[in-house]
């Protein structure tokens, strides 16, 4: 985050081009997690979501739910994704139309039923993984010539069979650039 400079820190020096100055410090609190606010936009960004279209979102920590949540505002039908009970509670209260935990279900047979076995327009990866697991994951619900977007910090180690087979695009994007 922030060119490898700015970080989440009650003091940091950062160079004045990635500096803002505040009006008063009542929006502190506010202004300190835009980065992260800006990371799951430019995910959706880079998915190009389109109103009416259905999303998963497979990691619903802290970018994963504001993901989610631009992606509702959007007009999308989301999915969200995670192993941790506690963080689907978060999104269903927040609104998320289904969340699923893929170790209680099988997610291709949920997300299959959701969209009448079409597959979902696009999938953001919000969640971190030693393995690429999370991406074939991705790329088994998600549709032909569909996005999958990685946004997370997921090894890069991937069936590319189900990858070719339908054609789907595999975007990510570089923090430093935001």
């Amino acid at each position: 985050l922030g060119a490898g400079i700015a970080s989440h820190a009650e003091f940091v020096a950062v160079p004045e081009n990635l500096a803002v100055r505040l009006p008063g410090e009542k929006i502190l609190k506010h202004a300190s997690i835009t980065t992260i606010g800006s990371i799951a936009m430019q995910g959706v960004r880079r998915a190009d979501l389109r109103f009416g279209e259905n999303v998963c979102v497979i990691g619903l920590g802290l970018i994963g739910q504001i993901t989610a949540q631009l992606a509702k505002k959007a007009g999308c039908t989301v999915v969200g994704v995670d192993i941790v009970p506690e963080r689907i509670k978060i999104a269903r209260s927040l609104g998320i139309d289904f969340a699923f935990d893929p170790s209680e279900c099988s997610l291709k047979r949920e997300i299959d039923f959701i969209t009448e076995h079409y597959g979902v327009d696009a999938t953001i990866i919000t969640a971190g993984a030693s393995t690429g697991e999370i991406i074939d994951q991705a790329m088994e619900v998600t549709r032909r010539r569909g996005k999958v977007v990685l946004v997370g910090d997921v090894k890069l180690n991937f069936d590319r069979g189900v990858f070719y087979k339908k054609e789907i695009d595999f975007l990510h994007f570089c923090r430093n650039n935001l």
